[in-house]
């Protein structure tokens, strides 16, 4: 008998070892590599027996296959660490501006305030700081709107210099000052960390925020 003369039982066998395994990926092919390198073994020729060059060739694909099967299974690890873990999506804030209570950088280009009026409000009032604390430029504006936009004016003659600025907004009813609340800004967040599980978002100047507490978001305008 050759060695390709494999008995009609044993190639039942290796038929359905081979519809099973292959159900599964890399174990599969892997036991089904060992059923057919076991078989041929099993019935080859006794008065010729496999060639020993080609049993040790068979031995070096076998133990290929094993490494790559170990290989793919430390990749799907190193791939779910990743996936699955607390920091994978903190990168995705970096490189966006969120918009938030707290400073903005003016560089020329006008600044969006996003507004929060008192109901009572008949006037409003937006209030420019710089990292001062110095007022630089006051404007009034409809207590209806729900931004107010400062294009750099100033007090002075001149456009303010580069610089963070705050913003604040008055709310007036008959003349009078019913609150003053921070108007929000889009600013660039220049880092994230992950504290007790809340993700954390700064901004240049320090100021922090929440998250889950982010109700606008866009991509930097350089």
């Amino acid at each position: 008998m050759q060695t390709s003369d494999i008995s009609a039982a044993s190639r039942t066998d290796i038929a359905a070892a081979s519809s099973q395994d292959a159900s599964t990926s890399g174990s599969g092919d892997f036991k089904t590599f060992l059923t057919l390198l076991t078989a041929q073994m099993r019935n080859q020729d006794p008065l010729k027996p496999m060639d020993s060059t080609e049993f040790v060739a068979q031995l070096a694909s076998f133990s290929s296959v094993e490494q790559q099967i170990e290989t793919n299974g430390k990749l799907d690890d190193l791939l779910d660490l990743f996936t699955n873990s607390p920091t994978a999506n903190l990168t995705e804030w970096l490189g966006k501006e969120v918009r938030h209570a707290g400073a903005a950088s003016f560089d020329g280009s006008p600044v969006e305030i996003d507004t929060t009026i008192h109901p009572s409000a008949d006037g409003a009032r937006l209030v420019v700081r710089d990292d001062n604390a110095e007022i630089v430029h006051t404007q009034n504006f409809d207590p209806s709107s729900d931004m107010v936009t400062w294009d750099g004016t100033t007090q002075g003659t001149a456009t303010a210099p580069t610089g963070r600025y705050t913003f604040e907004i008055e709310s007036y009813a008959d003349g009078n000052l019913l609150e003053v609340k921070p108007g929000s800004v889009f600013d660039l967040v220049t880092e994230v960390r992950l504290e007790q599980g809340e993700t954390i978002l700064l901004f240049e100047g320090g100021t922090t925020l929440l998250a889950e507490d982010a109700n606008a978001v866009r991509m930097h305008q350089s």
